[in-house]
């Protein structure tokens, strides 16, 4: 949801903003734009008006929300990534059990870190709790703390 309207990506196909309006008992439903990116599995993540997608093709990429410009693409990451938001900060988990880090930022593609967690397939979403980041392993379930390092 976005101001007064949703945003959805679907497999194989685009991406949409629809504008919803109420008209008396009912809603009128408008498509206030379309863009060419493909998300897929994994839900988006919202940050400062702007959508943060994993895509079809293997790319991360970022779309502003409000006129459905996409400001950037990445190179390939991971067949699949979940991915959640932090203030700023998105962690992405790829099925390979690796865990990228990301800087929100709706000009240009920012990778602050990544490590591999697992070596085990990771295909479940990724979830925080407060400092701990939850993954979902083939055979385990294991949690990490996710905090600022100490400099």
């Amino acid at each position: 949801v976005f101001g007064d309207g949703v945003f959805t990506s679907s497999y194989q196909n685009k991406s949409w903003m629809f504008n919803i309006e109420r008209a008396g008992n009912a809603f009128q439903i408008h498509e206030a734009w379309s863009n060419n990116a493909q998300g897929y599995m994994s839900t988006p993540v919202v940050v400062d008006g702007h959508a943060y997608i994993h895509l079809q093709n293997q790319r991360f990429a970022c779309i502003d929300l409000r006129n459905g410009t996409r400001t950037w693409t990445s190179k390939p990451f991971g067949k699949y990534s979940s991915m959640v938001a932090q203030n700023e900060h998105i962690l992405a988990l790829d099925q390979t059990g690796k865990l990228i880090l990301l800087r929100a930022n709706p000009r240009e593609f920012e990778l602050l870190d990544e490590r591999k967690i697992s070596d085990q397939e990771t295909w479940g979403h990724v979830a925080i709790s407060g400092e701990e980041i939850f993954v979902r392993e083939l055979n385990a379930l294991s949690v990490y703390r996710w905090k600022k390092a100490n400099r």
